[in-house]
């Protein structure tokens, strides 16, 4: 690793996450499979700030994908893990695992289905479970990418602090797009999340990030997004956005 390539390493992991206002989640996993070829593969990504003296503060934050593609078939496992300490107080604590597994109908035109669950303590959110599926066609092929639309549907149940619980059937449509500028791998996806019954009640993201490799699987991430839900728990704001910056490790 020459002198650049580590300074911008260092430069990530003293820039950290920056936390994000309180809001509904919808995670984002596309960025995540950049390195995805055939066979199998592994990709880690984490980020860590901290302080001490007049703020006693640490946060850590990581993701990963573990995956195999195969020639139709295409299965994938994303467990994320993020926790926020105050003056030896945990202040948010985020967890949660997502399954996805995608057929390849035909070129351009493949299925997707998940199952993923979740807990957020800042959300006053227990678990959240959901399971869905859909269909993802690619509506324009661009270098090192492409422009995908899924269009399905999920199953969501939430478990809240307070004893409450709330079921529902939402779409789970996206709109993905992902190609290369030089060095850089860039991805930008958008997501709208209504339910079925009362389109009124909706969520709505978008997450976008770029990714330049440092070498030997190295690279420094960064990321933003933007989330809206229009009913959100007691307590708990409308809008939701963030920037993170960290270091990728992609083995496969």
């Amino acid at each position: 690793m020459d002198r650049r390539t580590l300074l911008l390493a260092l430069a990530a992991l003293a820039a950290g996450p920056v936390s994000p206002l309180p809001g509904q989640v919808i995670r984002s996993y596309e960025s995540l499979d950049r390195s995805a070829g055939d066979g199998g593969y592994l990709t880690v990504a984490f980020g860590f700030n901290g302080s001490v003296g007049n703020t006693d503060k640490a946060e850590f934050d990581l993701n990963g994908a573990v995956g195999f593609r195969g020639e139709r078939h295409w299965v994938r496992l994303y467990p994320a893990y993020l926790v926020r300490r105050q003056e030896g107080t945990t202040s948010e604590l985020e967890r949660s695992l997502h399954l996805r597994h995608s057929y390849l109908i035909r070129e351009g035109l493949a299925t997707y289905a998940f199952v993923q669950v979740q807990s957020d303590r800042s959300l006053d959110l227990d678990r959240r479970l959901l399971v869905g599926g859909g269909l993802r066609p690619r509506l324009l092929p661009l270098e090192g990418g492409g422009v995908d639309l899924g269009v399905g549907a999920m199953w969501e149940e939430e478990r809240i602090a307070d004893g409450g619980r709330e079921r529902s059937v939402r779409g789970a449509n996206l709109l993905s797009a992902a190609g290369r500028a030089g060095t850089a791998t860039l991805s930008l996806t958008a997501f709208f999340q209504p339910v079925l019954d009362d389109w009124s009640d909706h969520r709505v993201a978008l997450a976008g990030s770029a990714t330049l490799p440092l070498g030997r699987g190295w690279a420094v991430d960064t990321a933003v997004r933007w989330r809206r839900d229009t009913e959100p728990p007691v307590g708990v704001g409308r809008n939701d956005a963030g920037l993170s910056v960290g270091l990728r490790l992609a083995i496969g």
